[in-house]
């Protein structure tokens, strides 16, 4: 088995925006040769989610304002009345939506469904972001 590790980065422009990373991810998954396997997509960051969703860029904003209606940002937060800063509900949106999705590799590409992409939520921009990309399985032919 093969195991391949890379990075890529993310400028968010927004306090809260959903970017589509599919394309980013798939040129990994080309670049590490790995033909069958899976894929871990994964963000060290806690304001901050990696989730699939449908491509459409009216849910994307559903899908935030949901977010917002689900954790508002309350001053009685703990956390926003610390030396921590004022972003309680990013931290408590990321906990929701999660940090890492892993996805099959099939025949070298990601194998979503139909309409599914890969998504890099940002709950607290604009910031650089980095998403850590890890891809393991055999290369076509099954060998090293």
């Amino acid at each position: 088995m093969k195991v391949f590790a890379s990075a890529i980065r993310v400028k968010s422009g927004a306090k809260t925006e959903e970017v589509n990373i599919t394309n980013q991810v798939e040129a990994v998954i080309s670049e590490s040769g790995i033909h069958e396997g899976m894929a871990l997509v994964f963000t060290g960051h806690t304001t901050a989610s990696i989730h699939l969703n449908n491509a459409d860029r009216d849910l994307e904003e559903d899908f935030h304002n949901f977010l917002k209606e689900m954790v508002p940002n309350k001053p009685e937060y703990k956390h926003n009345k610390g030396d921590y800063g004022r972003n309680a509900d990013a931290h408590l949106k990321s906990l929701l939506v999660g940090n890492s999705i892993t996805v099959p590799v099939t025949k070298g590409r990601l194998a979503l469904g139909q309409w599914q992409a890969v998504y890099f939520s940002e709950f607290d921009g604009p910031r650089k972001r980095l998403i850590s990309i890890k891809v393991f399985g055999v290369p076509e032919g099954g060998g090293r």
